[in-house]
């Protein structure tokens, strides 16, 4: 029985009947009158889901949905058009801006373009978000010189490759990248809301226009039950 109700609930969730109740799952309570069943037999449908990735649990708080997996995508186009392609609703949360002189050394360290010396990024950080759940944590950093009176851009909402290409007309092409499986730090577990230890998949990339100018500098942490990612260098303005 608890296998009828699993699959019954995996066809809902992957064909979006579900969408209108928001990231949450009904209580355990409510999914057992509605299946005119037991809570038992309820719960041990839910673990099957969550063991195929389907959905995840919060102590306290129950069940909620996957983001949906962008398979097959570069990660390297807009995350916000990706995301509605799906159907899907994209947020962004900034929870940090600022003018810096230079990348960090980390950033230097993966990088295959460096950024010249004494000439000044602004610096983003922001979680990325699909229907409210936290997917990655991006840190950007864009050279200033490129992007005139960019400190009082607006990037808590839309695209941000659409905002620099309206008003700067700056068009991002090509990106190199360089990926690196980490486990997931006190810090990331709780902004990513997953358990300290989890597989993270960090993308460190730069990302250039048709005149292989620098456009941006970005590190990229994914959750790494949501994405899958291929490699390549690959043409952005399509």
């Amino acid at each position: 029985m608890y296998a009828q109700v699993s699959d019954i609930l995996a066809a809902d969730l992957e064909s979006g009947a579900r969408s209108e109740e928001g990231p949450q799952l009904p209580s355990e309570s409510a999914l057992a009158k509605e299946f005119k069943v037991s809570r038992v037999t309820v719960r041990q449908a839910l673990k099957r889901l969550e063991a195929r990735g389907l959905i995840y649990s919060e102590q306290g708080r129950g069940y909620f949905k996957t983001a949906t997996r962008l398979g097959g995508v570069s990660g390297f186009h807009s995350f916000t058009q990706e995301v509605r392609k799906t159907g899907d609703t994209p947020g962004t949360i900034v929870l940090e801006r600022q003018i810096v002189a230079s990348l960090p050394q980390d950033m230097q360290n993966h990088l295959i373009i460096q950024h010249p010396a004494n000439v000044s990024l602004v610096y983003l950080k922001r979680v990325r978000t699909i229907n409210e759940v936290p997917i990655a944590i991006e840190d950007v950093y864009l050279p200033v010189d490129m992007y005139s009176g960019i400190e009082g851009l607006s990037v808590g909402e839309g695209s941000l490759y659409s905002q620099i290409e309206e008003r700067w007309g700056v068009v991002p092409a090509w990106t190199d990248a360089l990926f690196e499986p980490v486990a997931a730090t006190e810090e990331e577990a709780r902004v990513l809301k997953v358990p300290v230890g989890s597989p993270l998949l960090v993308v460190w990339r730069v990302t250039l226009t048709e005149s292989d100018d620098v456009a941006e500098y970005v590190k990229s942490t994914y959750r790494g039950s949501d994405f899958k990612l291929h490699v390549s260098r690959y043409r952005l303005a399509d």
